[in-house]
């Protein structure tokens, strides 16, 4: 046996591991309060806002269709004192009347969602001025129902243009007022905000200046960080990765964005100008994409898009260009590949799109693509090559969708236009 023992490191004194601890678990007490203070009132701030947001927008959009729906029912009584034919009358008749059910019915949402006292001062005149013009409006109808469009006429342009007029600007002032509201309420809520940070930064201070101590005992006592200092570095790398990735990728559909389009779009360029190489650009446009949203909603409309970029995905290779320029809007750059090859390519992306049955709720949508078709040529820079593959896909819109065009300069002598209207 050696005659000398290795001993092993003393140990912390008790009391420094007491202030260890204790430093430690006031620290997390106070970033735990930290946290759900923050959570709370974010959260709670979140929900505000979302309700401001719709509260303003229904509000405005219910003042506008009143508005809108008052100029066409002074527009539709004009027309029925100036024509003569009673059939035609009557026909307009029936549209005035119709006008009245879509008021009634934004009246009503505005006034589910609420209104502020001076909101509702402001309604109180309008009701009242409304009725008013009611009797002027039912005037002037009866004498254009019997005929006598010139006294109707007379009577509409004395009468009832001005109390309309007047209508009018209550309605804009009704508008104004709601915008008003909703900066009341937003400022209300940045107060909030402002206060909810204030005691989060003197959490955070408070939790900074005990661990800044706690921290100060530890040194002393070790330097065991490496492994911590590594984990963070790891983090640091991968959530640098991941906002790389999402400023290049399209967070719906994962395909490249307009920026990272529009960056490969000019290396592609500059490989035209520099080596004569040849590539070929398709952009696609949806058509009836919009059906799916109006009659679904923006969550269908966001799920074809994502369905439809799996099928998208088919139809390239791995050097080609795939992005979402925006709404339904896509585009293909095809490497490596002239006209004569893309053609075909760009009719089995036409046709797959169009056998592709979307099922939501219980429906089922077809929808079509059209395909505007370019080659990259020399002397293009990658907005003109953008603006010709836009073109070609709106003649494709033009000859009755569901088309695959080249653009207009290439008529002679290959142009070709294939598909189905």
């Amino acid at each position: 046996m050696s005659d000398e023992t290795t001993l092993p490191p003393p140990a912390p004194a008790p009391g420094t591991q007491r202030i260890i601890v204790a430093g430690f678990a006031v620290v997390l007490v106070l970033l735990a309060a930290l946290a759900a203070l923050g959570l709370i009132h974010m959260a709670a701030l979140k929900a505000r806002m979302a309700d401001l947001v719709a509260e303003s927008s229904l509000k405005t959009e219910s003042v506008y269709v009143m508005s809108r729906v008052s100029r066409e029912r002074f527009a539709s009584l004009g027309m029925m004192a100036m024509l003569d034919d009673p059939f035609e009358r009557d026909a307009e008749y029936v549209h005035y009347m119709r006008q009245a059910s879509t008021f009634i019915a934004a009246r009503d949402r505005l006034l589910e969602a609420g209104m502020s006292p001076a909101e509702q001062a402001i309604w109180a005149r309008i009701g009242a001025h409304i009725r008013v013009d009611q009797r002027a409006h039912e005037a002037v109808l009866e004498l254009a129902l019997a005929g006598q469009g010139a006294a109707a006429r007379a009577r509409l342009l004395h009468e009832v243009r001005p109390l309309d007029g007047a209508l009018f600007e209550m309605f804009d002032t009704l508008g104004k007022a709601h915008r008003e509201a909703a900066r009341a309420a937003l400022a209300a809520a940045d107060r909030a905000y402002r206060r909810a940070a204030a005691t989060m930064i003197t959490l955070a201070g408070l939790a900074f200046a005990i661990g800044l101590a706690v921290a100060w005992v530890v040194a002393r006592r070790s330097r065991a960080t490496e492994t911590a200092l590594s984990r963070q570095s790891q983090a640091a790398l991968a959530a640098a990765e991941q906002l790389s990735w999402a400023a290049s990728h399209d967070s719906l559909t994962g395909l490249a964005n307009r920026r990272e389009a529009l960056r490969r779009l000019k290396l592609l360029v500059q490989e035209v100008q520099a080596q004569g190489a040849r590539h070929v650009l398709l952009y696609v446009d949806l058509d009836r994409f919009k059906t799916v949203n109006d009659r679904c909603g923006h969550m269908a409309g966001d799920e074809l898009l994502r369905q439809l970029a799996e099928v998208f995905a088919r139809h390239v290779r791995s050097g080609d260009l795939l992005a979402r320029l925006g709404g339904d809007e896509f585009l293909i750059a095809l490497t490596h590949c002239d006209v004569d090859n893309a053609r075909p390519l760009a009719d089995a992306l036409r046709d797959d799109i169009a056998r592709y049955p979307f099922e939501w709720e219980g429906q089922v949508f077809t929808i079509g693509a059209s395909i505007g078709l370019i080659a990259l040529e020399v002397g293009m820079d990658a907005a003109a090559a953008l603006k010709a593959a836009d073109a070609a896909c709106y003649r494709a819109k033009e000859g009755g969708r569901n088309v695959v065009s080249l653009p207009a300069a290439a008529a002679e002598p290959k142009a070709w236009t294939t598909g189905t209207g």
